[in-house]
């Protein structure tokens, strides 16, 4: 899917939350993006939303700067606010979703995993339009539909030098925020 083609992030946000929890994956070091301190510095946020999550949202509102909202993290509110330019991948709970790849930051690296375990950079990949394909299927063209993301070091040559079983033992660098 080309870049015209794909829904703007508030439309496939929209479309989404409509069918369900709804996920936005963003850069929380963007201008404007507010979320607790400790969060601020996360190349990858992933803050989820919906109608009827078991910690009710009193306060959603959705236009076209972003999205604004009081989510619970660690069961304490929080009032949040995510303009749409630091958003870089929306998505639901089945898998299906829309990729931002201009947007995605230059230190997480969008994957694929193939049956097998093997992963590739999805830079050469579209992302599969809402609701055409759901996650872990393969299309007629045999693309990959199952999508994950991962922070990536900035010395990326120094990972890769490390044995296997020490890059093992390092924590996990991405967070869920429910």
């Amino acid at each position: 899917m080309r870049s015209q083609e794909r829904p703007s992030k508030q439309d496939a946000f929209l479309a989404l939350l409509r069918e369900g929890w709804t996920s936005l994956h963003l850069d929380a070091r963007r201008p404007g993006v507010v979320v607790p301190p400790h969060l601020r510095s996360e190349g990858h946020l992933v803050l989820q939303y919906g109608h009827d999550l078991p910690i009710p949202i009193p306060d959603l509102e959705i236009d076209e700067y972003g999205v604004r909202a009081t989510l619970s993290f660690a069961k304490t509110p929080h009032r949040t606010v995510v303009p749409w330019s630091a958003v870089y991948v929306v998505a639901c709970d089945d898998g299906r979703g829309v990729l931002y790849h201009e947007d995605v930051p230059e230190d997480v690296s969008i994957v694929a995993a193939r049956t097998g375990g093997a992963t590739d950079d999805l830079a050469d990949l579209e992302p599969a339009p809402l609701g055409e394909i759901p996650a872990g299927v393969d299309g007629p063209s045999g693309r990959i539909t199952e999508r994950t993301l991962r922070s990536v070091p900035a010395d990326v040559d120094a990972v890769e030098d490390e044995p296997s079983a020490a890059r093992r033992r390092r924590k996990p660098q991405l967070r869920l925020v429910k």
